[in-house]
This record gives C-alpha cells, sequence and structure tokens, in this order.
C-alpha cells in the first residue's frame, strides 16, 4: 500500500485513462448480450437434436402469425384483407403467405373466428433474424384493413424478450446510482461520502463489462440479457458494502493517525477482509464457467467485474482516502460505523444469554418454512413480457380465438433413411398418429394421413372390408336382376315363333356367379383372408368375362335375327346389349374388390396396424398438398403436428409430452420399427429440456458451490467446524426466504417462479451473504486471541452489527434499483435475494451464528488449535 500512495497520481490516472478507453473501444455489451444471448441448449438436448436435423434439410421455417381485429365478421372485409395479402406476399422475407379464404369452411375455422372478429394468416419468414423485429414493424405498417394488427412467432418473442432486458438494463444504471446516493446520504450525513463509492466502483464497471466484452466476442464467454444487470448491481452493491467497511475502518484509525497512515492501517485490517471477500466472490461466480447451461455460465462475468473491483479498490480508493482525509466524511463528524448497533447488540446479548433456546427456536422455524418451500417453477417466457407488445398481444389473440395449441405444436419428426411416403410406411404413421391422439390432453393429431387433424375411417381395414362387403353385395342385387331378366327373356323367346338360342346356360352362369360372390362374402366375414378372398373374386370376374362374352353372341345372334323378326325380337336385343354392359361394370367392380383385397394382403403393416393406405390415395392430387406439407428429404422423413389441449407454455404440457414420446416410442416398437428415430421439437419440448437441463445443472452447480466455499474458508478460519456453520446457516436462510417471498409474490399474481429465477438467487444470495459472515467470523478470530470466545463475538457482534446493517440496507437498495426495470425474472429475484439479506442480518447472523459458536466453544477451530495456540488456550478456560 505504501507504494501505491507513492505513485498515487500515476496509478490513478492509469486507472482512469484504461476506464475511459476501454470502455470506448470495447464491444458494446447489450447488443452483444442481444445478439449471443439466446437460450442455447447443449447439442444433445432432444430438442437441439431435432432442430439441427431439421435445419440440415432446409425445414427450420420460422412461422409468422399475422393477427387482424375487426369489430365484425373478417368475411366482409376479404377484398381489403386480400390486398393486404398480396402486399405481403411482395416481401423479400415473406414466403408461402397463406389466404384462409381459399379453404372451405370447415378449414377457415381454424383461421377465421367469426365471434371475436379475428383472422390469422400464417406465412414463412426467410429473412434475417436479426431483423425479424423491424421487418415485423413495416408487415404492421402495410396493414390497410380496418383491423388492428399484431405479428408473432417463436423467434419475435425472444427477440422481445432481449429488447425487454436492455431496457431494464438503462432504466436499472440509472436507479442503481440513484439509490445508492440517497441511501449514503442518509446513512453518512455527507455530501462527499456517496460519490466515493460511485467514483471507485464506476470505474470498476466500466473496465468489468470491457472485458466482458471482450472475452465474449474474442473467446465466445457465455452472456445472456441478464449478465448487464447483475453486473451492475451486484458490483455497485458489494463495491459499496467494501467501500463503507473500509471508511469505517479509515474513520477509527484517523482518531489515532494522520491520515497517511490511517490508509495504510485500514487496508492492513478491513483491506484483508475486503480482499478475502472478494476473492471469495470472484472464485464462486467464476465456478459457474463449469455449468452447461449457457445462461447459467453467463453469469461468470461477475467473477470478472469483482477482480475489476478489487484492483480498483486498492488503487483509486487510496488515493481518495489519502487526498481527502477527514474530509471524507465532509460535513458530518460522525458515520453510522461509529459506535455499537442499537439492533445487533441486545439480539446478540440474548443469543449468548440463552443459546440453547436461541438454537431450537431459530432452527425450528427454519426447518417449517424449509418444508413449505415449493421448488416448482414455470417456463412460460410470455408471462415475463407485458401485453402492449405484439409478439405477446398476438400470442393472446390466438389463445382466446383459436387455440394456442395449433399455434405451437409439439413437433414429431420421423425419419428411418428410408422412403416413408409409401403403403406400408403411411400405415405405420397413422398408426403412431392414433396411438399419439389417444393421450390424455392431446386435442388432435395432424399428419399426412389426417391433414386436419381427424381421424380418416376410410384408411381402416374394417371400413375397408366393410365397403368391400357392400360392393359385393351391389353386385348380387345387380346380378339377381339380371338372372330374372335372362329368364324372362329365354321365356318369351321360346314363346316366340322365330328360331332362337336358349339363354339359359348364361343365366346359370349369373347365377354361378351370383352364389360366388355370396361365398366369397362369407369367406371374409368368417376368416379375414384377403389373399383368399382376392383369389376366388379373380376367378369369378374370368367366369364374368366369359358370361359376357356369351351374352355378347347371343346379343349378336338377336341382332341377326331381328332383320326378319318382329319388333318384340328387337326390343329383347335392346335388353342384352343392356345386360353385357352391365356384366361388364360388375366385372369392373370384382376387379376393383380384388385389387383391394390385393392392397390389403401386400400391406406388411396391416396386420400390426388395422390401417391400409391405398395407392389410389397416394396418387390422388389432393394428397399432394398433404405430402408436401409434412414430409420432406424425398420422403424419407414424416411430420406430425401433436396438438395439445393445454397451454402449451404450461408445467401440465410438459407432462403430456413425456406421455406422448413414451406413446411414440412403444407404438414404434409394437410395430417393429425400433431403426426408426423420433424427434421431438417446439416451444413445449425446449421446456422439457430446459426442465431437465436446469434441474441437473442446479445440483451440479450448487455441490461445487458448496465444496468451493467449504475449502475456501476452511483455509481462511483453519477450520471444519466453522465452515459447515457458516454455509449451513446461510442456506437454510435462502431455503427458509424462499418460501416466505413465494408466499408474498402469490399475493401479487404471482403463484410460480421463472425457471432461471432459483439458480441466480440461491448463487448471487451465498456469494453476497458469505461476506457479511465473514465480516463477523474474520473480526471474531481477530478478537478471540486475546478474549474469550464469548467475550470474543460478543465483541465482534458490537463493532460489526452497524457495518453489516448498513452493507445490508446499502446491497437491498441496489437491487430494488432492479425493480423499475419490470423484468419479471429479475423483479422475482430482487425480492428474493432482498428478504434473504434482511433474515440473514437481522435474525440468523444475531442470533443463530453467535449461539452456535458459544456453544461449540473450542469446537469451532475443530481438528485444529484455535487462534493464539496453546498459549492462548492455557490463558482461557472456555473449553
Amino acid at each position: 500500500m505504501k507504494h501505491v500512495l507513492k505513485f498515487k497520481w500515476p496509478i490513478t490516472a492509469l486507472m482512469l485513462i484504461a476506464a475511459v478507453v476501454s470502455f470506448i473501444v470495447s464491444p458494446n455489451l447489450t447488443q452483444l448480450a442481444a445478439e449471443k444471448g439466446d437460450v442455447q441448449l447443449p447439442d444433445n438436448m432432444p430438442s437441439e437434436a431435432a432442430a439441427q436435423f431439421l435445419e440440415s434439410h432446409d425445414q427450420d421455417v420460422e412461422m409468422m402469425s399475422i393477427v387482424l381485429e375487426f369489430d365484425e365478421n373478417p368475411a366482409e372485409h376479404q377484398e381489403d384483407i386480400e390486398t393486404y395479402i398480396s402486399e405481403l406476399e411482395g416481401l423479400d422475407y415473406a414466403d408461402n403467405v397463406i389466404n384462409p379464404f381459399t379453404f372451405d369452411d370447415e378449414m377457415q375455422e381454424s383461421f377465421i373466428n367469426t365471434d371475436t372478429g379475428v383472422i390469422m394468416i400464417p406465412m414463412e419468414y426467410v429473412g434475417d433474424l436479426q431483423e425479424i423485429l423491424a421487418n415485423s414493424e413495416e408487415v404492421e405498417s402495410l396493414n390497410n384493413t380496418a383491423g388492428d394488427i399484431s405479428v408473432t412467432s417463436n423467434e419475435m418473442i425472444q427477440k422481445t424478450l432481449e429488447e425487454d432486458a436492455m431496457n431494464g438494463v438503462r432504466t436499472t444504471e440509472v436507479f442503481t446510482i440513484a439509490i445508492i446516493v440517497i441511501v449514503l446520504l442518509v446513512m453518512f450525513r455527507s455530501v462527499v461520502t456517496p460519490f466515493i463509492p460511485l467514483i471507485a466502483v464506476g470505474i470498476a464497471y466500466l473496465l468489468g463489462q470491457s472485458f466482458v466484452g471482450w472475452f465474449v466476442e474474442w473467446f465466445g464467454f457465455p452472456i445472456s440479457p441478464q449478465t448487464q444487470s447483475f453486473l451492475i448491481v451486484i458490483l455497485f452493491g458489494i463495491g459499496t458494502d467494501y467501500v463503507i467497511l473500509l471508511l469505517n475502518r479509515f474513520k477509527e484509525e484517523l482518531e489515532h493517525h494522520d491520515k497517511h497512515q490511517a490508509v495504510i492501517n485500514t487496508f492492513k485490517t478491513a483491506g484483508k477482509t475486503v480482499f478475502i471477500s472478494g476473492i471469495s466472490g470472484a472464485i464462486l461466480f467464476g465456478v459457474l464457467f463449469f455449468a452447461n447451461f449457457e445462461i447459467y455460465r453467463s453469469a461468470v462475468g461477475v467473477a470478472i467485474g469483482i477482480l475489476a473491483l478489487l484492483l480498483s479498490l486498492f488503487t483509486v480508493l487510496p488515493t481518495l482516502m489519502a487526498v481527502l482525509g477527514k474530509y471524507i466524511f465532509w460535513p458530518s463528524k460522525q458515520t453510522s460505523g461509529s459506535g455499537e448497533s442499537k439492533i445487533w447488540t441486545p439480539l446478540g446479548m440474548l443469543s449468548l444469554k440463552y443459546p440453547t433456546r436461541v438454537i431450537f427456536s431459530v432452527l425450528a422455524v427454519l426447518a417449517v418454512l424449509i418444508y413449505f418451500h415449493d421448488d416448482s417453477v414455470h417456463y412460460d417466457s410470455l408471462a415475463e413480457l407485458d401485453d402492449s407488445y405484439s409478439a405477446v398481444h398476438a400470442v393472446n389473440v390466438i389463445g382466446d380465438s383459436f387455440d394456442a395449441g395449433s399455434t405451437f405444436p409439439v413437433e414429431v419428426i420421423f425419419n428411418n433413411g428410408e422412403d416413408l411416403v409409401t403403403e406400408d410406411g403411411l400405415s405405420r404413421l397413422d398408426s403412431v398418429a392414433e396411438a399419439a391422439s389417444k393421450v390424455e390432453g392431446v386435442k388432435e393429431v395432424q399428419t399426412l394421413t389426417r391433414p386436419l387433424g381427424d381421424k380418416m375411417d376410410e384408411l381402416t381395414v374394417s371400413y375397408q372390408l366393410g365397403e368391400a362387403n357392400s360392393g359385393l353385395t351391389e353386385i348380387q342385387d345387380g346380378l339377381t336382376e339380371m338372372s330374372t331378366s335372362l329368364s324372362d327373356i329365354n321365356e318369351q323367346l321360346s314363346n316366340s315363333d322365330t328360331a332362337s338360342g336358349d339363354l339359359s346356360e348364361i343365366e346359370t352362369g349369373v347365377n354361378d356367379i351370383s352364389d360366388g360372390i355370396d361365398g366369397v362374402s362369407q369367406y371374409l366375414t368368417a376368416t379375414g383372408d384377403t389373399a383368399g378372398a382376392a383369389e376366388q373374386l379373380q376367378q369369378l370376374s374370368a367366369g364374368a368375362d366369359q358370361l359376357s362374352s356369351g351374352v355378347s353372341q347371343a346379343n349378336s345372334q338377336m341382332q341377326t335375327m331381328t332383320e326378319e323378326a318382329s319388333a318384340q325380337m328387337e326390343e329383347l336385343a335392346a335388353g342384352l346389349s343392356e345386360m353385357s354392359s352391365g356384366i361388364d361394370e360388375i366385372n369392373e367392380g370384382l376387379t376393383g374388390v380384388s385389387d383391394l383385397m390385393t392392397s390389403i394382403e401386400d400391406n406388411e403393416a396391416v396386420d400390426e396396424t388395422g390401417i391400409n393406405v391405398p395407392s389410389e390415395v397416394l396418387e390422388n392430387s389432393e394428397f399432394e398438398s398433404a405430402i408436401e406439407q409434412y414430409s420432406f428429404a424425398d420422403g424419407q422423413a414424416v411430420k406430425m403436428n401433436v396438438v395439445l389441449d393445454v397451454d402449451p407454455y404450461s408445467n401440465e404440457a410438459i407432462e403430456v409430452l413425456d406421455e406422448i414420446e413414451e406413446s411414440v416410442n412403444n407404438e414404434l416398437s409394437r410395430l417393429d420399427r425400433q431403426d426408426t428415430d423420433a424427434y421431438f421439437s417446439g416451444v413445449t419440448s425446449m421446456n422439457r429440456d430446459l426442465d431437465t437441463l436446469t434441474s441437473d445443472d442446479y445440483t451440479n452447480v450448487v455441490i461445487m458451490f458448496i465444496v468451493t466455499l467449504f475449502v475456501i474458508l476452511t483455509v481462511l478460519f483453519r477450520s471444519l467446524v466453522l465452515p459447515v456453520v457458516m454455509i449451513g446457516s446461510i442456506f437454510m436462510t435462502y431455503f427458509a426466504s424462499m418460501t416466505i417471498s413465494q408466499w408474498i409474490l402469490s399475493m401479487f399474481g404471482i403463484d410460480q417462479l421463472n425457471w432461471a429465477v432459483p439458480f441466480f438467487s440461491l448463487i448471487i444470495f451465498v456469494a453476497l451473504g458469505i461476506d457479511y459472515s465473514i465480516f463477523i467470523i474474520d473480526r471474531f478470530k481477530e478478537e478471540v486471541r486475546y478474549r474469550t470466545i464469548r467475550d470474543a463475538i460478543e465483541t465482534s457482534i458490537r463493532r460489526m452489527g452497524t457495518v453489516v446493517i448498513t452493507a445490508v440496507i446499502i446491497l437491498t437498495g441496489t437491487f430494488a434499483a432492479l425493480y423499475p426495470s419490470g423484468i419479471a425474472i429479475l423483479v422475482q429475484v430482487t425480492s428474493i435475494i432482498i428478504f434473504a439479506l434482511l433474515f440473514y442480518a437481522f435474525i440468523v447472523l444475531p442470533l443463530l451464528v453467535p449461539a452456535l459458536i458459544v456453544t461449540l466453544k473450542r469446537g469451532n477451530w475443530w481438528p485444529l488449535r484455535m487462534p493464539g495456540g496453546k498459549a492462548r488456550e492455557d490463558r482461557f478456560e472456555d473449553k
């Protein structure tokens, strides 16, 4: 420190220049967060694997939904709407703009709600995703209809979240500075003191954010929209706390030394505590680098900020102290750090007088609160945003007028490297779709075989066999009529005076075919043997061919005879001609039924699925649009949209997705298609992966945090017991505070926390709260060399109480600056941290910690000796 004071002006000038220059030339951290701060899941997560598969086949289409709201039926504005659609089709970033008016009435219901006056116009967005918000504004500006417009898409919602976060950062910066100045003016009653931490911490913030920006740009350092907000409040919060601690000690030293020596003594004592606390915090935040999730890793930037803070505190702050001296507190002659705490002292005395009662009482309260802790969270990103944003309003309107599940369905993609758009493949696809549709919470399943979401009974074998039997019955009826007609003709011929042939053989042939069809029908009903039925039908068809020839020959004879015969013979000849045509139609019918039986027999999937997709369906021109919509990669991949009957962003949707996946995989296994890959994409799939990843990462990071903190505190205090007391007390405080915070937040309509809140609130509270524990225990360690354990902890409580309370008030005030940001995740994190800090500072630290220390006595330093060694232990009998 002597060297710092000796070269204070060059060092201070260098720090100022470095801060200003780095801030000017470094990348814009806010812009970097917007560009690279998306929620990025690891490649091995199912939804990410699905996204990569779709991207590899150019199927990662960004669907944009345009919503128009009218006071009446949108059909009354059809001309204006179609004009608007034509203008949209002219945009270079728009493709496949859908005109709902081109659909039939049933299909239109999915896009037009006549009751609410809402029409939804989907289109593919093929432009730059970074420009999607700007382009969406152009889409809205083109609207010349009488309806109100809003636009949404998955990427728009993400970009809106980022924009909201950036607006929050600007608000946070202003309120943080304002709150620090106001609180310090009140606490210190000085017009100079409030600006000391602003200068020291301000330089650190400029340096810290500059280096974070460079690291993001050069080394791919993790970043998120919340990185800058946390950097601001944490640096200014703990920075101000450290400055207060140093200024209080500086005030004490000024009573006995000149300002030069007071600075040296301040940093030799309090400076050591600040350094230890700062390094501990930097290490704890640095541990986050080893998390798997990028959003969690993004908080590691705070570690860089803390290192920059320590550099500024040990260079710039000593200069300010040395230059201003006692005038640093002007005009006040007294700081809030002087004297005993009127709050901590009585609480501390109570805990030292009745340590056992206090321990059991506090632990009982903590245990009850922890018992009621609810760890459920939500993944609804829309809940973070206000309805005033176009992307959010559009989704809300769609949810009210149509079905949110149809806007954000679960997309299942099947692929096995072979052509799936075949009779066999589509039969199995529909069987899987049927299994998925039976899952509770699924509204409908849309795919190639059911493009409108409804099951097509025509594709079931039972339906087709029923139709075949009906066809055979109709053929039999025709043959019966034909037999009767032949009998009449034969009778008329026998009664005529003209020599003619006998048609009895033809009549017998017709009856034989009719009997044969009846036998086939009974055989098919009894056995279900489509192959046998097809073979018999082919034989009957051959008989029908011969019969047709016989009728034709008889008709020729009759034509010859009519030249010499009466008008009656002419009428009989006409009847035979019609009969010949009828037999040909019957033959065609038999061939059609036979082909159907053959199709069913050749389809290997029929026995497993009970479904048969005939070749005529595949060749149908109307089916081609469904093929184009639901298949790609030359038919080797097909899509299945599962529309949920619940909010796709809800936790319930995640549970439904689990059941859908299980159902799909079980059906594929039943169909002996384990080689078929099933990818699950969509909002719900991504949220499920978030749930899995965050839960695993949360547990891993907490373990790393505890181990790292335990090692640091063990080395610092040379004890295995004190770290347990400190870590245990802070974690119990956190979970108890979470319960109360959730109760309070629920009063304001926040029933569930955002998925990121438990992680960030825990990490930040532990990293910051441990400082106050270090303040107390480090002072206790210093005092216990010369006092009994009870007197040492009492002195620590009396002298450090005001420092800790002042620091906590400053820190809670700093975090309160996040409230005006309006960002839900920051508001929730702030609420939990503020309550936890207050609970820790006013209950746990003054009551539980002293009671535990005085109870454990020398056991606090197990397995090593306490400070002062054997000489100190021999001097005091406080075993």
